[in-house]
């Protein structure tokens, strides 16, 4: 393993546990407070709309900046939200500035990481490469959200708080060795021609990939709504979910190579198994946290022969927009729908219509491609 990629492993364990161990949490901290479920989803809302002008904005700015600057306005972002939980209110103004900033620290660590992951993966072994960053970012995963809900339940919010920034602030020293070379681009984008070069079918698919972390915004309050209202239930069956993924990253993550495309098997899985978590409020919850972290290992990994594909196909800039615009402007459509909504089971249902559409569109991308060759 190169020095690169070692720091870049090291920066990706270390980042990864510090941002699980109060993420998962900030809906259910919200929802504790006295926010109401429309309130919650309407901060969620802000994040996402935040992130598209976010991105949009920066995209052009980091074709003449350094990624490591970026990533460090993230962290800056990252510790000032912290110091905002440890002072919540309730007003609308703090949803507004807390989802500004979860949107910037949310940017500013993954178009940066986004960037070096690409960098780092070689193109001989994208496989090896790729599974290696996997299983690293699920053992920062596994544990962190479980860590994370005892502190919260049995510390205080300021301990969590503490941790996780001092963790966070660590991990951006190994980025800071990672030797890039050009890290910027004078090169235009033309965003139009690239759009209509990948096409709608396709777009379509990435977009309804990013439903899955909408569904990762609803179940930690579907579980406190309807399961039992304390933070270590939503970390118990998180440690679950997150297990399963890190198994099935180890066992399955060379398979990204393969020619083979499970994609659409993935769509029906994830959403067969979402429809009976969103239906289970017993100790089954268990097998169902478990199944879900192996088919949703599944589907990203079917998805991602796609995205690396474009990676392949497009400079990095222009790659990068198409991941951002189309997750961020995708959870902002779908979340502005959920507002008209006051069940979380429903808001649960459409998010899975839109993700089992895929399927159709995935046929037809398909077929279209058997036909051109």
């Amino acid at each position: 393993m190169n020095k690169n990629r070692k720091n870049f492993n090291i920066y990706v364990f270390l980042s990864t546990f510090a941002r699980n161990l109060i993420e998962l949490f900030i809906p259910i901290i919200l929802y504790k407070f006295g926010y109401s479920l429309k309130e919650v989803i309407f901060y969620y809302l802000l994040v996402n709309v935040f992130s598209l002008i976010i991105s949009c904005i920066c995209l052009k700015r980091l074709q003449k900046m350094n990624y490591k600057i970026f990533s460090f306005v993230g962290i800056l972002a990252f510790l000032i939200m912290q110091i905002l939980l440890n002072t919540i209110s309730y007003s609308i103004l703090y949803l507004v500035l807390l989802g500004f900033l979860f949107a910037l620290y949310r940017r500013g660590y993954w178009i940066s990481r986004r960037f070096y992951n690409l960098f780092v993966i070689s193109d001989k072994n994208v496989s090896i490469s790729y599974t290696i960053i996997c299983i690293i970012n699920q053992l920062g995963v596994v544990f962190a959200s479980y860590i994370g809900a005892l502190l919260l339940d049995f510390v205080s919010i300021t301990v969590l708080t503490i941790i996780s920034i001092a963790l966070f602030i660590i991990s951006i020293i190994p980025l800071y060795f990672i030797d890039v070379k050009n890290e910027h681009t004078e090169d235009n984008i033309k965003y139009k021609d690239m759009l209509k070069d990948i096409g709608f079918k396709r777009l379509y698919l990435f977009g309804t990939y990013e439903l899955l972390n909408v569904l990762k915004f609803l179940f930690p309050l579907y579980l406190t709504i309807y399961v039992k209202d304390t933070y270590q239930t939503v970390g118990f069956f998180s440690l679950f979910t997150n297990l399963a993924t890190l198994i099935f990253a180890y066992l399955y993550g060379k398979k990204i190579n393969n020619s083979k495309n499970f994609l659409n098997l993935s769509i029906l899985l994830v959403v067969i198994i979402y429809m009976i978590k969103a239906n289970t409020v017993s100790y089954l919850l268990i097998l169902v946290s478990f199944l879900e972290g192996l088919f949703t290992k599944m589907h990203e990994l079917s998805i991602n022969k796609n995205y690396y594909e474009l990676s392949k196909k497009y400079e990095f800039g222009k790659y990068n927009f198409v991941y951002e615009n189309t997750q961020n402007l995708t959870r902002s459509l779908l979340v502005f729908l959920m507002l008209f909504v006051n069940n979380i089971k429903v808001m649960i249902y459409i998010n899975l219509m839109f993700i089992l559409i895929g399927v159709f569109i995935n046929d037809m991308l398909e077929t279209k491609n058997k036909t051109v060759h």
